[in-house]
């Protein structure tokens, strides 16, 4: 019995996955009929009954190494409280076998960083500090957004400190470093200068970081990734005034963001990882920060005619946004994405995502304020009729999908009398 619901499951599933690229089911309540012969058309029904439940949920961490946007920058609200977000880089030199001449002398030392975008209130003024690392990074190394900065540099002897408004409509943001750190690299025995093996092991790279804001702030990306971001050493040796040599940042580095969150006050501070899933808010935050866990009550109709096996055609998931919380300096984010919720807290892909973005979804719509995504795979998946193939109803975390490389917020609705996150699912009986 099992064999035969599974066959029909698969052979109606497809050819009604084909039949439905050539339907809309906005307003018809058939399926091809202008296309179907009569005595060969399929039934679909219409299920709006589901109960999405969902929490807030606090986020551990990220792996952030390479990525290809850097953050850095703090913020304050009293939504989310206070964000920190700074990264650790190395630096190789841009020639092998370096001669500075000599009687080199060190006019300065920059940093040099390439604005990406922002996310926040750039007129509110920042502080940045720049540390010289103490210990290695690893090219085939993982590295995750919690580990603690401290272990890798010392933090008695900052390398630069200023303050800053920052500009992304410029090109570079330059920060002024000590002159003892383009002094080391000037002065350095030739042994450390003749490759990037033994300069790596000499000069180890940076920690770029921003001091904690009371209030407004922004958190800015840069490219990392591009080799345009670069430590410049101006110099004059006995021959010439007006030299420089160029220290990069390419994709042959690597590099990784921490981020820390304080939500102290803040007014997400109750909701989190409250075991509750009635409230009527929920909070989103990139960085390692906050996610919706969210599971689904089907109705009992559905859950009946699940028995018997049917085909999922469509299941539209529609989130809301609470536009209240929504700013011209903080917009919402751009997408949103999905994942199967496991037991032990970690996730996986839910299937649907591999079909594309013009199915799966998850893009915000200004006009509706709302995210709609289909997920119709992992519903057909917790609906299987056979118990050894079903997916077990752990739910899914949402996220922001740019979690890593972005600073986005937003404060999504699922309030028990207002708009709610809605799932409306069309199916077919497996006769």
């Amino acid at each position: 019995m099992q064999g035969t619901i599974q066959y029909r499951l698969l052979f109606k599933g497809l050819l009604l996955f084909l039949i439905a690229g050539l339907w809309s089911c906005e307003n018809s309540d058939r399926i091809g009929l202008e296309i179907t012969p009569p005595g060969e058309r399929f039934a679909y029904h219409i299920d709006s009954e589901t109960l999405v439940k969902a929490r807030t949920l606090r986020q551990d961490s990220l792996s952030s190494e390479k990525r290809e946007r850097s953050l850095m920058g703090a913020m304050a609200d009293p939504v989310f409280g206070k964000t920190r977000a700074g990264f650790l880089t190395q630096l190789r030199l841009s020639s092998n076998d370096v001669d500075f001449g000599e009687n080199a002398q060190l006019d300065s030392a920059v940093i040099l960083l390439k604005y990406r975008k922002s996310y926040g209130d750039t007129t509110s003024l920042q502080h940045i500090r720049v540390h010289e690392l103490t210990k290695d990074l690893y090219v085939d190394s993982v590295y995750y957004s919690n580990i603690d900065p401290g272990i890798y540099h010392d933090e008695s002897q900052p390398a630069a400190e200023m303050d800053y408004y920052p500009t992304p409509s410029a090109d570079s943001l330059i920060i002024r470093l000590d002159d003892r750190i383009g002094e080391k690299i000037l002065f350095a025995d030739t042994s450390h200068l003749q490759d990037n093996t033994s300069f790596l092991d000499f000069f180890k790279g940076l920690y770029i970081e921003a001091a904690e804001v009371e209030t407004g702030g922004s958190v800015v990306s840069y490219d990392l990734a591009g080799g345009k971001s670069r430590m410049i050493i101006y110099y004059s040796n006995s021959e010439e005034d007006s030299l420089k040599y160029e220290v990069v940042i390419n994709s042959n580095c690597t590099w990784f963001n921490v981020f820390e969150h304080d939500y102290s006050g803040a007014e997400a501070e109750p909701f989190i990882n409250d075991s509750i899933f009635g409230y009527g808010q929920l909070y989103l935050q990139s960085m390692a920060g906050l996610r919706t866990h969210a599971f689904f009550e089907f109705s009992d109709t559905l859950m009946q005619m699940a028995e018997t096996g049917i085909s999922v055609n469509k299941a539209e998931l529609t989130i809301p946004v609470d536009l209240d919380y929504i700013a011209g300096d903080k917009p919402a984010p751009v997408s949103l994405q999905i994942f199967y919720a496991l037991d032990d807290g970690t996730n996986e892909f839910i299937s649907d995502i591999f079909l594309g973005d013009d199915y799966h979804g998850g893009f915000y719509d200004k006009n509706t304020g709302k995210y709609t995504f289909n997920i119709a795979k992992y519903v057909q998946g917790l609906l299987n009729p056979d118990p050894n193939i079903r997916l077990k109803n752990t739910g899914i975390f949402i996220i922001n999908k740019d979690a890593r490389i972005a600073a986005d917020q937003v404060v999504l609705k699922n309030g028990p009398e207002e708009e709610k996150i809605s799932l409306v699912i069309t199916y077919t009986v497996i006769n």
